[in-house]
């Protein structure tokens, strides 16, 4: 299966930073501005173009030494032969968040998502009717998206490895991991397993207020 882990800023229901959702442990640029552009990762969005409602995920790539940051989809599992497109495609992205609690455990993910080697732009209209560029780099239908409960997102089921522990495979101090490590296999099946087999609340349709 092909793979892709993203970590973010935490946030409750990612609809959009607000007094009832403030996202923290996001980086300087979230702690600076109030918000990620991954705010909206779960917000369902009609594009033109598409039949279905899409979700548009932003993840901070590496940076490219002041180059436009890209993300490496050829490290992916299976998408060795992408290195020179633009994009990946039926890939699994698990996002992730570094918790109050100090952990980092699984938030959602998107189910056959395409992800892109350089950001997306794309244009977020408010209620009032402003308007404000934002990018993504990560796309999937709404559909095939979900979003944990808040409760939900425990150590016990979806925790996030970290490869300052684990010595061998997770998340380094890039907000992407590619799990190619033979020493990960153990943990991506139990994952992908509970993934798979999850059967309780999505909170793509929740909203700040509605609980």
């Amino acid at each position: 299966m092909k793979v892709l882990f993203c970590k973010v800023s935490g946030m409750k229901y990612y609809k959009g930073a607000c007094e009832q959702d403030i996202p923290y442990n996001g980086g300087k640029f979230v702690e600076e501005n109030g918000f990620g552009h991954e705010e909206f990762n779960f917000l369902p969005i009609e594009l033109d173009g598409t039949e279905q409602a899409m979700c548009l995920g932003f993840v901070e790539p590496k940076s490219n030494k002041g180059t436009r940051n890209t993300l490496h989809i050829e490290n992916i599992e299976g998408c060795s032969a992408c290195k020179h497109e633009p994009c990946a495609e039926d890939i699994l992205v698990v996002w992730c968040a570094t918790r109050m609690e100090g952990d980092t455990t699984v938030v959602g993910w998107y189910k056959n998502a395409t992800v892109f080697r350089d950001l997306q732009d794309w244009t977020m209209m408010f209620e009032d009717g402003s308007e404000e560029d934002r990018y993504y780099n990560v796309i999937a239908e709404a559909r095939n998206c979900t979003l944990l409960p808040e409760g939900e997102r425990n150590r016990h089921i979806w925790s996030v490895p970290s490869a300052r522990y684990t010595k061998s495979f997770g998340f380094g101090q890039a907000m992407v991991w590619y799990p190619t490590e033979d020493t990960a296999k153990a943990y991506l099946e139990k994952l992908t397993h509970n993934i798979e087999n999850y059967d309780g609340d999505n909170w793509i349709d929740k909203f700040p207020n509605i609980i």
